[in-house]
């Protein structure tokens, strides 16, 4: 098996940098796993990985789950292939490989569209005594920004307070406000007193 390797820098930060080492046989899916791993981010987060040109244009997406609208008739014609949605599961990285230097987006989390650009470095035998994919080579930080948004819409709980304390609830004191002086038309607090003219 060979492996491919392939520089991976982040549109938002001049100084982040890495590079990532993939097996030829292997698919997009473990690729996005490797990538949301060394980042810290949420593996389930809707994203994708592009087929660009020189130019970083895409040509076909690549997504981590199946967004077709509809089930497709079973056809194995060339044009039904360009129509059908490609999952990264099902996706070999050498099938996609065309240019000794082919270039890639990898778009993480659609709602804020964090964009990576991939351009593969070298193609190489593979290391028996090693795992892939891995990271050959890291630079700079995560942003932080990044994941502190991708946490917040996977879900995560930023514990916002409304200032209102279960456990100091007592259903009994709501009871006890029927029976108040203020609600007491007899005591004087009767909303039916209200003279608008007063004021």
């Amino acid at each position: 098996m060979h492996i491919y390797r392939f520089k991976f820098t982040f549109e938002e930060q001049d100084d982040f940098l890495r590079e990532f080492e993939l097996g030829s046989e292997q698919t997009f899916e473990e690729f996005h796993n490797a990538i949301t791993a060394n980042l810290g981010l949420e593996k389930g987060m809707l994203s994708s990985f592009f087929i660009t040109d020189s130019r970083f244009r895409k040509k076909r997406e690549i997504s981590l789950i199946d967004m077709s609208p509809e089930e497709l008739p079973e056809r194995d014609d060339e044009e039904h292939q360009e129509e059908k949605m490609l999952v990264m599961k099902d996706a070999v990285v050498s099938d996609f490989i065309d240019d000794p230097h082919q270039k890639l987006l990898y778009v993480y989390d659609y709602l804020n569209y964090w964009t990576f650009y991939l351009e593969m470095l070298k193609i190489a035998p593979a290391n028996p005594k090693e795992s892939y994919p891995r990271v050959s080579r890291s630079l700079g930080e995560v942003p932080r920004e990044l994941t502190a948004k991708a946490h917040q819409l996977s879900g995560d709980d930023s514990g916002f307070d409304l200032g209102f304390d279960e456990d100091q609830y007592d259903p009994e004191d709501l009871k006890s406000l029927e029976n108040d002086d203020f609600l007491d038309e007899e005591g004087g607090g009767s909303f039916d007193e209200f003279d608008e003219e007063k004021f």
